[in-house]
């Protein structure tokens, strides 16, 4: 109570509303699932099996499945929705779980076709590179014959006519191929730069790991990779590559698809290699909604049948379209639109393109925003040869409405993933206090409360929690600390009664 001039003032107590101002809530990014059904028939009944059996979000399954799609035809097919734009179809694609969400039985289930393909291919080219190598190697000693017989001549005639002799054997000897390596999950930019080299200009990365950002980034080289290969990759850029006996010239086309913790995307806005370049605009981000907590561990496994149905389809896009050998030319088809699927992609540009304005909902993620429209593009090629392969080459408007439906949810979870890359630790601390407080549901709590229920997220130390607690009270979220006179002395926080569940209705 206040006295001033005979009036008294009395003061609202901290458990009542009308003493708080009005709180701060963090960014909760409630991002919107993925629904599978936008996939073709086939794929769509798997990735929906899938998620079901696995208790994911079909998010996770739809991605990677586009993933797997793109790394089958991405060389074959390109989008031009008009004259002078041509919009390869490879994706990079990174999806965010926490912990425990079956992000690595997911992967595995989608990518397993292609390791039985390679495997197959491995059989059917055994005995051609078998014959090859020994070739080369006869070849190799014929060479080195020649050679000495050129350095023992005293003939320079004989020596001359040698020397072109073995020029021309050097010229035609031929390198036994690679067996077909369709992804990877872990490089560097320089073992990349060979597997792409060696691959026909063509690899895809999976891992449900986040360490492979680390290493491209620069992490045994002090954060100063070059990472041209993954900047360049995204659309066939040239990439040249001096070795200490070659040059490598390439153009590659890379796809990505990582499924990782939110605390890795956190982290690349910190990342210098990824800064200023444009690599982070190059991914399509997924923050699907964790269901951990809300699971039945009781759902039948995946079919047989889905799965075989599925592991057919991947196989025969892989025989149709992915190139194995790099000097065979092969045809590139050029995917067009309709004219209804190119008036709604053109609403979804015009529409994506207002948004960009500085008071646009884009503001976090202009550079990506800019992007949407030519990834849009690219997964409607997928859709569309993943459903017709090359029996038509026209984009149908119900295959770019699906496209665009997925396009315009990445969206929402692009914003959500560029503001947590702008979290720094003391924020991301507090928001777990105060998920901490809105399941206890209480209008008070001790210090020794909050270090007790922290202790097991590493918030125990006084020096985190403090950080964390003080940006609570400038959020309006929770009061100052106040010393309780008790018998043994306790410091109590008060919670702002606007946030209690009867208050938020």
């Amino acid at each position: 109570m206040l006295t001033s001039n005979h009036t008294s003032i009395e003061l609202p107590s901290l458990e009542h509303a009308d003493a708080w101002d009005t709180p701060i809530l963090f960014d909760e990014f409630e991002t919107p699932d993925i629904s599978a059904n936008l996939l073709p028939t086939i794929l769509s009944e798997f990735a929906t099996a899938l998620a079901h059996a696995t208790e994911t979000p079909e998010a996770l399954s739809v991605m990677t499945v586009l993933g797997v799609i793109s790394t089958a035809i991405t060389k074959r097919f390109i989008v031009s929705p008009k004259e002078g734009w041509h919009e390869p179809i490879n994706i990079y694609t990174l999806v965010a779980l926490p912990p425990a969400n079956h992000k690595s039985l997911v992967l595995n289930c989608c990518t397993r076709p292609m390791i039985e393909w390679e495997k197959e291919q491995a059989i059917k080219m055994e005995y051609d590179i078998k014959r090859l190598r020994s070739e080369y190697k006869t070849q190799e000693k014929i060479i080195e014959a020649l050679r000495l017989k050129a350095a023992k001549s005293q003939d320079s005639i004989e020596q001359r006519h040698l020397i072109n002799e073995i020029t021309q054997k050097e010229a035609a000897l031929t390198d036994a191929p690679a067996l077909p390596l369709l992804f990877t999950n872990d490089a560097t930019p320089e073992s990349l730069t060979t597997l792409v080299n060696e691959q026909s200009g063509q690899l895809a990365i999976f891992s449900d790991e986040g360490g492979i950002l680390e290493t491209l980034a620069g992490l045994y080289s002090n954060g100063s990779a070059n990472i041209d290969i993954l900047l360049k990759g995204i659309d066939g850029g040239e990439v040249r590559v001096r070795r200490k006996d070659r040059s490598i010239t390439l153009n590659p086309y890379l796809t990505i698809v990582l499924a990782v913790q939110p605390a890795v995307i956190q982290n690349m806005g910190e990342k210098r290699a990824y800064l200023g370049n444009g690599a982070l605009e190059r991914f399509l981000y997924v923050l699907p909604k964790s269901k951990l907590g809300y699971r039945t561990h009781d759902k039948p496994p995946l079919s047989l049948e889905v799965q075989h149905a599925y592991h057919a389809k991947i196989k025969n896009l892989l025989d149709n379209f992915f190139l194995l050998d790099k000097n065979k030319s092969d045809q590139l088809h050029v995917l067009k639109l309709a004219p209804t699927a190119y008036q709604d992609w053109r609403a979804f540009q015009t529409t994506i393109e207002k948004q960009l304005r500085p008071e646009g909902r884009f503001s976090p993620c202009q550079g990506w925003a800019g992007k949407i429209c030519g990834f849009a593009l690219r997964i409607a090629g997928l859709l569309h040869v993943a459903e017709y392969d090359s029996q038509s080459l026209i984009i149908t408007d119900n295959t770019m409405k699906n496209a665009l439906t997925i396009a315009a949810l990445l969206t929402e979870h692009a914003i959500a993933a560029f503001s947590l890359m702008g979290i720094d630790q003391a924020t991301e601390d507090a928001k777990i206090v105060s998920q901490w407080l809105r399941t206890r549901n209480a209008n008070s709590f001790t210090q020794s409360e909050v270090v007790l229920a922290m202790r097991g997220k590493k918030l125990g130390k006084s020096e985190r929690l403090h950080k964390a607690l003080q940006i609570l009270h400038e959020r309006n979220i929770i009061s100052a600390p106040l010393k309780i006179p008790t018998r043994k002395p306790t410091t109590q926080y008060f919670v702002n009664p606007l946030l209690l569940p009867e208050n938020l209705q």
